[in-house]
């Protein structure tokens, strides 16, 4: 869901359609599929699965020849294509490492991940027009921020036995204060566009609701109790 969003607000950027979106969209796609093959086997790691090895060199195969393509046809954008080849494969080394170490579910592993997945607004931009703008680096960082969001609200649901409510709430609220100083700041220096920045807090409702609702079931202190 995250990717194709992405990839539609890059479309919606651009306003226009060709080929060469349609062959971003599939070089993503392709990317992203990428990562589960590779994560499934680094899990069974102590034995050998074929099957995990050749849907992640097909997948890693087709979205790489597609990248180059790409490459070799904007070749007037190469340094901001390169840089998010390069993040992307960073991100996927991080996510290796994390699930080695068993830690696929941290909170930096997953703000690495969404913030890589949301390059496809930027990456749908580059290749459709073949030229760079400013406004495609401060879309992916508004999405990179919206839905990273969510890995709080997820960690709320479900919070794990070394974990508490207080803690998730506190990671939650303290995470949504910065996110709308970040864009506030974007908006204010020129950086950002009003709509899109107004679409943060459609977000903040959301995590409003979670607060007051969770918030509720959290016992006072005993302090607290005797004021």
């Amino acid at each position: 869901m995250v990717l194709l969003v992405s990839f539609l607000i890059g479309v919606a950027l651009v306003q226009q359609w060709n080929w060469e979106t349609t062959l971003a969209l599939i070089c993503a796609f392709c990317g992203f599929q990428a990562e589960h093959p590779l994560v499934l086997q680094i899990k069974q790691r102590k034995s050998w699965q074929p099957r995990y090895w050749f849907w992640g060199v097909v997948y890693r195969g087709i979205a790489g020849a597609i990248a180059l393509y790409l490459a070799f046809t904007a070749s007037g954008v190469l340094f901001p294509l390169f840089t998010i080849y390069g993040c992307a494969g960073l991100a996927l080394m991080v996510d290796a490492i994390s699930v080695f170490r068993r830690g696929q579910k941290s909170i930096l592993n997953e703000l690495v991940t969404f913030a890589a997945v949301c390059l496809v607004v930027t990456f749908t931009y580059l290749v459709t027009t073949h030229s760079f703008t400013p406004t495609a680096i401060r879309l992916w960082g508004l999405c990179s921020l919206y839905f990273s969001g969510t890995i709080f609200t997820v960690k709320l649901r479900k919070i794990r036995k070394q974990d508490s409510l207080d803690a998730a709430l506190k990671r939650l609220g303290i995470y949504h204060a910065i996110a709308p100083l970040l864009i506030l700041i974007l908006y204010y220096t020129g950086c950002l566009p009003l709509i899109p920045a107004l679409a943060f807090t459609v977000l903040l409702l959301k995590v409003f609701v979670i607060i007051v609702r969770y918030s509720g079931i959290v016992p006072l202190p005993s302090a607290e109790l005797q004021l």
